[in-house]
């Protein structure tokens, strides 16, 4: 099992300011992350990067948040076990992609189906939207849209907040 403990904010975030969250994925085009963090600023509020780890599943949470987790595959054999190493190359990532961008940010790592997570996590932090970034060009995200279906859609048609999609444009367009 793996124990996440909550990120802590990277700046001060504004209270009763407007919040925007947005869904991150390791190796993401960092477009996603950074128009969501220019989105907040021009808000005057703060950013949450959430990523729901589709590898894992939640096994309980601790009275200081802290996230119990297990891999969904049983035969999965990690040497690591434990220390979290997805989560923290994520949050490193996040660090990178916002480096010089004027936002309060926090990232919260959680497990499951992406648009439950963002939904929830948005209702958490009385969020003003949702932001995520459209799906991957080639064969890889047509066949995560064709097995999982869209995540923005799943969103749009299931909570309240609006959702905004940033596109992740292929290289180079002819």
């Amino acid at each position: 099992m793996t124990r996440s403990a909550p990120h802590a904010w990277h700046g001060s975030p504004t209270p009763g300011a407007p919040t925007v969250v947005v869904g991150v994925v390791p190796r993401q085009a960092p477009v996603v992350v950074r128009g969501a963090a220019d989105l907040a600023r021009a808000l005057g509020g703060s950013l949450v990067c959430v990523w729901a780890d589709p590898a894992r599943t939640f096994v309980a949470q601790e009275p200081d948040g802290t996230l119990v987790t297990t891999p969904l595959d049983p035969d999965h054999v990690d040497s690591r076990e434990g220390d979290g190493v997805a989560e923290t190359a994520m949050a490193d990532e996040l660090v990178r992609d916002l480096e010089g961008h004027d936002v309060a940010w926090r990232f919260v790592y959680t497990v499951g189906e992406a648009s439950r997570a963002l939904a929830r996590v948005g209702r958490e932090e009385g969020a003003t939207m949702i932001v995520i970034g459209s799906r991957r060009p080639g064969l890889g995200g047509w066949m995560n849209h064709l097995i999982g279906g869209s995540t923005a859609g799943h969103l749009a048609h299931t909570q309240p907040l609006p959702v905004t999609i940033v596109p992740q444009a292929p290289e180079e367009i002819p």
